[in-house]
């Protein structure tokens, strides 16, 4: 039940925005009885947390699929609404599992020795640069998704242990040729 809630209080948002989310609205169009609302998330503050808490914890099929929700987690689009110390801990956690791969894409070598926070900081930048820009329906890509595809690897292809060595042959070899 639990899940249908959340869904129901997403398309809610998605289609009606802030003003939208009620207990009472959000019952009914999952199907359930208010006291549902009560019995799983115990107000409308707590659905719309665990809306904020899934969002990262799905990030861009999320963001696709329920871009308001996706406002609620960068852009505070419901006023009044402040995170609780868990739910920021959810999206700080979020951060540090992407903080986390780096750390270990830097032991294999993978990914140049640095700061893994500031490089996390770099991805988590631009990924949520090109999935804003997606929302807004501003880009100049047919395909997104092999978009998205492509930028994540071009992010990581610049970060590599090899970045800098590939970036001084071609600086080199560009010299060479005028």
């Amino acid at each position: 039940m639990g899940a249908a809630l959340l869904e129901a209080a997403a398309d809610i948002l998605e289609n009606e925005g802030p003003d939208g989310l009620s207990v009472r609205r959000i019952a009914a169009a999952a199907g359930v009885a208010p006291m549902g609302v009560y019995n799983h998330f115990e107000s409308k503050s707590g659905i719309v947390e665990a809306l904020f808490i899934q969002g990262f914890q799905r990030y861009r099929a999320l963001a696709l699929a329920h871009p308001m929700v996706y406002q609620l987690m960068f852009l505070n689009v419901i006023p009044g609404f402040e995170p609780s110390e868990h739910a920021l801990e959810v999206a700080g956690g979020a951060f540090a599992n992407l903080v986390a791969a780096v750390q270990r894409a830097m032991a294999a070598g993978v990914i140049a020795d640095g700061s893994a926070t500031d490089t996390a900081h770099m991805i988590w930048a631009s990924i949520h640069g090109w999935v804003s820009l997606e929302l807004m329906g501003i880009g100049f890509v047919e395909d997104q998704a092999a978009g998205f595809d492509r930028v994540c690897k071009t992010i990581l292809a610049g970060l590599s242990a090899n970045a800098d060595a590939d970036a001084s042959s071609r600086v080199a070899a560009n010299r060479g040729a005028t």
